[in-house]
């Protein structure tokens, strides 16, 4: 029977900047350790939970909020039910506008010091896309319908400051200057944390794991703590990100979504899901930023490749387009005040549907 709280790694950082690969870098890496996962996603649907590698010793998914404001609650029910588990470690990833303080508060809350250790809070960034983000001034509204500006760089602050490590993913994106011009500024923010460079967030992960970074009683001395516990609005409402759900039991024309793709629409600061067409493969799809990765499902081949093969794997090859292709097509798009502008998104998406 387990006499010490199980560790617990936090994941933090701005969408799109490389969460989800790091938890699959993580959970494929050759450990032995039995690792459960805590997904969270901004949005009515968690895509996190479908594109994470199911070889976790358990998975859960806490969906429509943010772990450190509106499920903070539902986290301590599931780390105090996890802690009865013969687990290793815990990860739990939170959602890109989520600030790491309010989750930290949650290891303080009632019996869970005694069942889970908060380990080390760590703060992946988008090397590329950072001051991009940093100098961003989206315009929204506030509660009486008056435009106001809606700066990121607090967030991303909160998420750099309150931090044990910080991930420079994507770093071979930019420069050596940009590396060093970013390493100093969050240094300066936070001369705590160790950073490392990182390329798909491909880190050894003993310098993740167990390493005991978290400091309970510096958490406590942070002048924000105590504001924290009575915040009047969660990050949602503060910085004034919404979503919502594409949907489409219908196949996609490729060609249709691609002219799609090149005119991109505006104030979406992150979209992931998956598509499927009638004439392509599957493919899952993830934008931030400037940014839109395509990744087919599987193999696509050509009518005169898919006829050299031999019949039995032409058979094969159909069997299984025909198991992907009966999952819809579902994208979550986030992004601040858009949904003023999701019947014209879900209009262009409909233009894409396969007519013949």
């Amino acid at each position: 029977m387990r006499t010490s709280p199980i560790p617990v790694g936090v994941l933090v950082g701005f969408l799109g900047a490389g969460k989800t690969t790091l938890i699959n870098h993580l959970l494929s890496s050759n450990h032995g350790k039995k690792i459960a996962v805590v997904v969270n996603e901004f949005g009515e649907v968690n895509v996190d939970a479908r594109l994470v590698r199911h070889t976790t010793e358990r998975m859960v998914e806490l969906s429509n909020g943010c772990i450190c404001c509106t499920l903070r609650e539902d986290l301590l029910d599931e780390l105090r039910a996890l802690s009865q588990m013969n687990l290793d470690y815990i990860l739990v990833e939170s959602t890109g506008i989520g600030e790491p303080l309010p989750i930290a508060q949650t290891f303080h809350m009632e019996d869970l010091p005694s069942r889970v250790r908060l380990d080390a809070i760590i703060t992946v960034v988008d090397a590329e896309a950072f001051w991009d983000d940093w100098n961003r001034k989206d315009t929204g509204e506030d509660g009486e319908g008056n435009p106001i500006e809606q700066p990121l760089a607090p967030l991303l602050a909160d998420q750099l400051e309150f931090t044990s490590i910080v991930l420079l993913n994507k770093a071979d994106r930019v420069d050596e200057a940009t590396l060093t011009q970013l390493e100093g500024f969050i240094h300066e923010l936070n001369p705590y944390a160790q950073i490392y460079r990182t390329v798909r967030c491909q880190i050894a992960p003993e310098k993740l794991m167990h390493t005991g970074l978290y400091n309970y009683e510096l958490g406590l001395a942070h002048p924000d703590w105590e504001s924290e516990w009575n915040k009047p609005s969660s990050e949602v409402e503060e910085y004034g990100f919404e979503s919502f759900v594409y949907r489409s039991e219908v196949g996609f024309d490729a060609q249709a979504f691609e002219q799609f793709l090149n005119d991109w629409p505006k104030n979406i600061v992150r979209a992931k899901g998956w598509v499927k067409f009638r004439n392509h493969v599957p493919v899952t799809l993830s934008q931030a930023g400037r940014q839109i990765v395509l990744e087919p499902l599987m193999e696509p081949l050509q009518q005169h490749e898919l006829e050299a093969l031999p019949l039995e794997e032409q058979t094969r090859y159909h069997q299984v387009l025909e198991a992907l292709n009966q999952e819809p097509t579902e994208i979550v798009f986030i992004g601040q005040g858009i949904l003023k502008q999701r019947r014209a998104l879900e209009d262009r998406l409909n233009a894409c549907i396969w007519k013949a």
